[in-house]
């Protein structure tokens, strides 16, 4: 490693430091990242201006020192300890906070070295192209959803007895409608010989359709609205539910199903593909 190359890795080191600190030093003082004001239609926008940035500075990653720093290889480094880091802090909380100003800049992060690298890949990646581009476009597509699609994902919970209910509330108490009726019909709790509860059910009607639903076993109303069961109270006979809607889980899907059409193709013609190399 030459002297010129060692300042510009001391350099990125130091400057990955700053944010790091910058960021913890926001979350410290300011919370969490504001993403509720980032909902439709202003992700979309600034997510529409994140890959013209990303565009340009593949464009000009011969003159950038961003954009080359962007596609090194210490970058693929950075953004793997970024993830490791992200998934102990969210693993190791009792409730994990994914909207921590870290979390948010590493994600970010992440994506932005995933997108550049995949732009060359297609341009050089010859003979493995197809291969390269799905699986790194579809885990861009499937991380990006969760990422910019976050601030759309709405939760709320309602407490169903045995009359219609058209409304629930979200965490922060505020009052929505719902455009369907639900009410419980029957609710169900078992228990083991020491008295401790070991199975709870509740049957609720959902615009006159009977539906079961059992702890961590949730009914997919639409692909994007899930109904979860949260608790029951069978001796004063009401439920509380949790619905859950989450409209980029499309994007989800489609990103998941473009890495196993890239790992499909190169199982097929990886061996093939090796098999060539040798014989020639």
């Amino acid at each position: 490693m030459g002297v010129k190359e060692r300042k510009v890795v001391v350099t990125e080191i130091v400057v990955v430091a700053v944010v790091v600190a910058i960021a913890t030093l926001l979350q410290a003082l300011v919370g969490s990242f504001p993403t509720d004001i980032f909902t439709f239609p202003l992700n979309i926008i600034c997510m529409a201006l994140w890959l013209v940035a990303c565009y340009l500075l593949y464009k000009h990653r011969e003159t950038s020192a961003l954009a080359q720093s962007l596609l090194s290889t210490r970058a693929t480094w950075f953004s793997l300890a970024a993830m490791v880091a992200t998934g102990l802090y969210l693993g190791l909380q009792s409730q994990p906070n994914s909207t921590a100003w870290p979390i948010v800049l590493g994600i970010l992060f992440t994506l932005t070295h995933l997108l550049l690298i995949t732009m060359r890949g297609w341009r050089t990646a010859k003979g493995i192209r197809w291969r390269f581009t799905l699986l790194h476009a579809g885990l861009i597509i499937a991380l990006g959803a969760g990422f910019w699609g976050s601030p759309d994902r709405v939760q709320l919970r309602t407490m169903l007895q045995d009359k219609p209910v058209n409304h629930a509330y979200h965490l922060d108490s505020t009052l929505t409608n719902l455009d369907y009726t639900m009410q419980l019909e029957e609710c169900n709790t078992e228990y083991n010989t020491s008295g401790m509860p070991t199975h709870f059910e509740a049957k609720v009607s959902i615009d006159n359709e009977i539906v079961t639903l059992k702890v961590n076993h949730p009914y997919n109303r639409t692909f994007g609205e899930k109904i979860y069961l949260v608790s029951i109270n069978q001796e004063h006979g009401y439920c509380i539910v949790e619905i859950v809607r989450e409209p980029w889980q499309w994007a989800s899907l489609a990103g998941i199903i473009l890495i196993l059409a890239g790992a499909v193709m190169l199982f097929i013609r990886g061996p093939r593909h090796m098999a060539n190399k040798k014989m020639k």
